[in-house]
């Protein structure tokens, strides 16, 4: 399974959907997706996550090709053009560690209302990241938490202009977790923040 994962994200890594080969100019209507990115996430509870061989990173890897799979197709029918570019995501998830769990429970205030990640966080988590497209309009979603205790999973989507790698639109979302196996269990959050991009692209579009 390990090997078709990698496979699949190899080969998204270079795709290019409903694009030419070419470096889309800098004023086009692209979107390039680049990954779910779980270099900073915490995993947080006494009744789940205990296999962490299991999760770093081919856990992240499983996520990140089934975005690819079913979620990929959401955005192609938002923006006129798609790309995607996993390759500095991937990078940075092979150096999640089990670390990043945190084997404690807690009320809904202490467990999934703080963010351990700052705006300034996300600007260098997006500067270093080394991608193949120039131009266009990137799209990544920074990984904040999965807290078992209330079941649901936050994440940080953002917008940043590939060029000059500045934040255009930063916003945190959390949503409910659920699903048969730890995989779509923990995937579902993701699922529900991608049913909010199309709003968010479409004002970050018209400048609001």
């Amino acid at each position: 399974m390990k090997h078709i994962l990698m496979a699949l994200l190899l080969t998204a890594m270079g795709a290019s959907v409903n694009c030419a080969a070419a470096p889309p100019p800098a004023n086009s209507n692209t979107l390039v997706w680049c990954g779910l990115d779980y270099s900073k996430v915490k995993m947080i509870g006494s009744r789940d996550f205990r296999q962490p061989d299991q999760i770093f990173p081919e856990m992240l890897m499983a996520w990140n090709g089934l975005f690819v799979e079913e979620m990929l197709p959401k955005l192609e029918k938002m923006a006129k053009s798609v790309r995607t570019d996993l390759r500095a995501v991937q990078e940075r998830n092979q150096k999640a560690s089990a670390s990043q769990i945190d084997r404690i429970d807690g009320s809904r205030d202490e467990m999934v209302k703080p963010t351990h990640i700052t705006d300034e966080d996300i600007a260098e988590t997006v500067k270093s990241y080394k991608l193949e497209n120039d131009s266009g309009l990137g799209c990544v979603f920074i990984m904040d938490r999965l807290v078992k205790a209330q079941a649901t999973g936050c994440m940080h989507v953002v917008f940043f202009d590939i060029p000059s790698r500045k934040v255009l639109r930063s916003q945190r979302v959390c949503a409910e977790a659920g699903g048969g196996g730890f995989r779509n269990y923990w995937f579902r959050p993701v699922k529900e923040a991608v049913e909010q991009l199309p709003k968010m692209y479409k004002q970050l579009r018209a400048g609001k």
